[in-house]
């Protein structure tokens, strides 16, 4: 099976931190730059998280190619609790970095717990693969930290270097399970 990870495009409001709480909706940009990914490939199922830079989208490309999608709740971004609805700017852009560099020592305050984070998203994510197994292409939509969870889990990197991974507004990846 080969798994497709879309990350949302550029929301309304421009790049910060949102976490599961902000829920804005995508830019024309945004919506763009998730058509370009996905543009000649061919899907039997999509899975998004509930946020509507993610479902909105999947709605839309569910419609246009007929086939079923799922909200799967545990997709949602990592809860990054007192830096929600900022920007890197706002934060401290030497904070920002050491917390990337080394999230469990630099935790973000009354943040979800990474541990607990990756936990959340691989239940789900493995659960999804088992009902899913008939398919042969699965497209999930979802934000930066969900897919890098994904990523790491596959390439064998450690969850504490999970934000050193880069993952664009609407890039596409693709995964083999």
């Amino acid at each position: 099976m080969i798994v497709y990870l879309l990350r949302h495009g550029t929301p309304v409001g421009g790049r910060m931190y949102r976490g599961n709480l902000i829920d804005d909706p995508l830019t024309k940009e945004g919506w763009d730059q998730m058509k370009s990914s996905v543009k000649n490939i061919s899907f039997e199922y999509i899975a998004t998280s509930p946020m509507k830079r993610c479902s909105e989208f999947a709605d839309y490309i569910s419609r246009k190619i007929k086939i079923p999608y799922s909200i799967i709740e545990d997709f949602k971004e990592i809860v990054f609790g007192d830096w929600q609805g900022k920007t890197s700017s706002q934060i401290g852009e030497d904070i920002v970095a050491k917390f990337k560099k080394n999230p469990i020592d630099n935790p973000i305050l009354n943040a979800e717990n990474l541990y607990d984070f990756q936990d959340r998203v691989m239940k789900k994510f493995l659960w999804l693969i088992k009902e899913q197994r008939e398919k042969k292409k699965i497209l999930v939509i979802a934000h930066a930290g969900v897919i890098r969870v994904i990523k790491a889990h596959y390439k064998k990197i450690r969850i504490e270097e999970i934000f050193l991974i880069n993952i664009d507004s609407g890039s596409i990846d693709l995964i083999e399970v």
